[in-house]
């Protein structure tokens, strides 16, 4: 399965991964792309698994294993595009008028 990422996704990942560097420092940070990517993998092996996101049969969410994160997307043919990278504290709303 293809993976394919909102532009603006770039942006979400960057705020967090500075957050946690300015946070906790550089080992902190790379955990948190160590998951992030494993989140990745995850979505490309088998992107059905994962439970719908606000009830929604078009989104679908996976959680970070232990960083309250969770990445949005929609399951389109081949390709899995991944819409937002959003911390669980955020309006559940954010980032869902991505296409």
């Amino acid at each position: 399965m293809r993976v394919e990422f909102h532009p603006a996704l770039q942006q979400d990942f960057k705020e967090a991964l500075e957050h946690y560097e300015r946070e906790g420092g550089i080992h902190l940070a790379e955990r948190f792309e160590s998951e992030f990517r494993g989140c990745l993998k995850a979505l490309q092996a088998a992107p059905r698994q994962f439970s719908f996101y606000l009830k929604s049969k078009s989104f679908r969410r996976i959680r970070l294993e232990t960083f309250p994160f969770v990445l949005v997307y929609r399951e389109k043919a081949n390709v899995v595009r991944i819409l937002v990278l959003k911390h669980e504290r955020r309006h559940p709303r954010f980032g869902m008028t991505r296409q």
